[in-house]
């Protein structure tokens, strides 16, 4: 029987594992430096949520909560989603989610919203079963990367 995974907030210790995660995400990769840089920014901000799901010590998977406030109502956006593809369709994905869902309604969030690349077809089916809906239409604009950056 396989151990069960549980979900916590990112540590520093998982940075590296992380970054060999996010090549399954980003094919042109992110360096760890940038992660590492990234992560400090990050853990100073009380309105960003980075969970990992966790085997022991091995890190299965991985998303992030951003709080947002417009005018009308707080709500989430969420980034990075990944589970590591060895592991899919053990539930991993959905707890982080579940995870997420919990802090997005203790920060009184009236919605949760991500933009996904339309080629991943089955990210978007787990997307719809975890109760996301296809009802609005994202746009990203890219910029010209930093040689330090992702």
């Amino acid at each position: 029987m396989k151990e069960e995974f549980v979900i916590t907030t990112i540590s520093e210790e998982d940075l590296e594992q992380l970054q060999h995660l996010y090549e399954e995400l980003i094919p042109e990769g992110c360096t760890l430096s940038t992660i590492k840089e990234m992560f400090q920014k990050i853990r100073e901000r009380k309105e960003y949520h980075v969970l990992v799901a966790k085997r022991g010590e091995e890190v299965l998977g991985s998303v992030m909560g951003i709080e947002c406030i417009a005018l009308d109502a707080p709500f989430m956006v969420i980034e990075n989603v990944v589970v590591k593809a060895s592991v899919h369709r053990q539930g991993i994905g959905r707890k982080l989610f579940e995870r997420l869902d919990a802090i997005a309604q203790e920060c009184k969030c009236e919605y949760t919203i991500l933009v996904s690349s339309g080629y991943r077809k089955n990210a978007h089916k787990f997307y719809e079963s975890a109760g996301f809906t296809e009802d609005v239409r994202g746009f990203r604009k890219y910029y010209e990367k930093n040689e330090k950056k992702c």
